[in-house]
């Protein structure tokens, strides 16, 4: 099958969506897809990073000097993308469009569909915009044969909008199981030796819905009774600068930047506890995240905030533990909880480890590919 993959940010930038775009097109390349894959930022290391073919083909668009995250920048990628999949399609037809993203991605994608006579799927990554999801704007999804929504929640707002039922089906991200247990102990041992325990970590887009502000300020708390507690933050994006001044008279908090996934992979196998901090805003909430799944498959304890996705993968007392969103002191409490229970934290971490097996990327990936299958026969 000759797929055409329209996906705004992809590695080395940081991000659920981003790693799923990339290890779906390569699970997909494994099955004998032929993939080409259209992006408004990335994709320059292909040629670097494990299991990526030297021949993978990556589009990028062009005004690279468009500031990121901005509307200016979507709009511009997406009608790029429409002409550039046209453009190739007509020397080499395409058997499907698979695009990520929401409402932007859904009309243009579902204009090119039409033009092109050929199915569009979309993945649906992160919680709608609040202020889209009126009746009206079903419309934006008329020409897009399925969508796929990485958790219920996402789900149930298209629902809500009037999207039937059938159109949709509910397949979260995965993980590459087999990368944890194979991850060098020499290295994971000198990150350990690198920092004072314990060791927090959390890794995400440096962005407002990700909560960093009160993971900080839980930080703060926690290093007034625990003085030799570390707080490693991965990941890069608009709010760096002001998050390094609020954490700039807190000591013990790394912001590490983006890292290659082997190096996140050492960093998480290296921590004590995870913690994602995440807060629904207007205009952009989580979805099913990554970075939980990664962790779990660590065998990391979790401490996650009831929001999204989150508490599809996390279980309160059970696999982790869920506080309120932008509750710093309820965060702080619940890391105290961990830290002081090693007997919490194995339960927990068994309790992971056995909860992820449900996650390999390959299960997933056949899940993506059912519904290929679906789409081009009900054409």
């Amino acid at each position: 099958m000759r797929i055409a993959r329209i996906i705004e940010y992809f590695p080395p930038h940081i991000g659920g969506m981003e790693g799923h775009g990339l290890i779906l097109s390569l699970e997909q390349i494994k099955k004998g897809h032929d993939i080409e894959v259209f992006i408004g930022y990335g994709g320059e290391w292909k040629t670097n990073f494990k299991g990526v073919p030297p021949n993978f083909p990556i589009y990028t668009a062009p005004f690279q000097f468009l500031p990121l995250y901005s509307k200016i920048r979507r709009i511009w990628f997406n009608f790029w993308a429409y002409n550039k999949v046209k453009k190739i399609h007509q020397k080499n037809p395409y058997d499907i469009i698979h695009l990520h993203g929401d409402f932007v991605e859904a009309r243009f994608g579902g204009k090119l569909s039409k033009k092109l006579g050929i199915p569009a799927v979309l993945t649906v990554h992160a919680g709608l915009n609040k202020r889209l999801l009126k009746l009206k704007n079903a419309d934006y999804f008329k020409n897009i044969a399925k969508i796929i929504c990485v958790s219920e929640e996402i789900a149930n707002d298209l629902k809500s909008i009037g999207i039937s039922e059938s159109k949709l089906a509910i397949i979260s991200s995965g993980v590459y199981l087999k990368e944890f247990p194979n991850a060098d102990e020499n290295k994971i041992a000198a990150l350990r030796g690198q920092y004072s325990k314990p060791i927090i970590i959390s890794i995400g887009v440096l962005r407002q819905a990700k909560g960093f502000k009160y993971l900080i300020e839980a930080f703060k708390a926690i290093k007034e009774k625990i003085s030799g507690a570390t707080l490693i933050i991965i990941g890069d994006g608009p709010d760096k600068i002001e998050l390094e001044k609020q954490a700039g008279n807190i000591s013990g908090i790394h912001f590490l930047g983006r890292q290659d996934h082997g190096k996140i992979i050492e960093y998480l196998k290296a921590a004590d506890i995870f913690v994602l901090a995440s807060i629904s805003t207007e205009g952009d909430r989580e979805g099913t995240p990554t970075s939980i799944m990664e962790a779990m498959a660590a065998g990391l304890p979790v401490v996650a905030t009831k929001v999204g996705g989150n508490p599809y993968l996390i279980k309160d007392g059970i696999n982790g533990i869920l506080v309120e969103e932008r509750s710093s002191g309820a965060m702080t409490t619940a890391i105290k909880k961990l830290i002081g229970n090693k007997g919490l934290v194995e339960a927990v971490s068994n309790k992971n480890l056995e909860d992820i097996k449900q996650k390999d990327w390959p299960d997933i990936a056949k899940k993506i590919s059912d519904v290929y299958h679906e789409v081009n026969f009900d054409g």
